[in-house]
């Protein structure tokens, strides 16, 4: 019995070197052909359109800036003009305060109108919208502009009479 043990696992062991020896297993070749120089040229059209992208993006943002900029001292000196033509710090602040209420109306408009025209289905063209929501927000910016004035002139005015001696 001992001896059929031994020779049971002689037999299995010259089966398992056999086995692992086997030259029908598939020779995984290697990529000799592995193009160096078009990884290169993939990496490099790849880093320059994020390049581009980035420059793009930069110089949009600028633009814009100086756009806001523009606008800024648009409404600054216009104030400043208004007060001086008429001999008033209170006129050419309540310019400034009326200008921007109608700017930042008309943008606000025309954003509200856009997703009103999209939240009702009201099937209006594009102008249709930006003319409607512009109006509109024209003319709420400029009364909410007013309102603002006199507010800030009653606060002042409060301010002015709480700390008078």
């Amino acid at each position: 019995m001992k001896r059929l043990l031994i020779l049971i696992l002689v037999v299995l062991l010259l089966a398992v070197s056999g086995y692992a020896q086997d030259p029908s297993v598939p020779h995984l070749n290697d990529d000799d052909e592995f193009n160096l120089f078009l990884l290169a040229l993939g990496i490099a059209f790849v880093s320059i359109i994020i390049g581009a992208t980035l420059a793009g993006s930069m110089i949009a943002t600028l633009a814009m800036l100086v756009l806001f900029g523009l606008v800024v001292a648009g409404v600054l000196s216009a104030g400043v003009l208004v007060g001086l033509y008429r001999k008033s710090i209170g006129a050419g602040f309540k310019t400034v305060v009326a200008v921007t209420g109608c700017l930042s109306g008309i943008l606000i408009g025309e954003i509200g109108f856009y997703f009103i025209n999209r939240l009702f289905h009201l099937h209006l063209s594009g102008i249709a919208v930006l003319l409607i929501g512009g109006f509109s927000g024209l003319i709420g910016g400029l009364l909410l502009g007013l309102v603002l004035f006199l507010l800030i002139r009653v606060f002042l005015n409060y301010c002015r009479a709480r700390l008078s001696f």
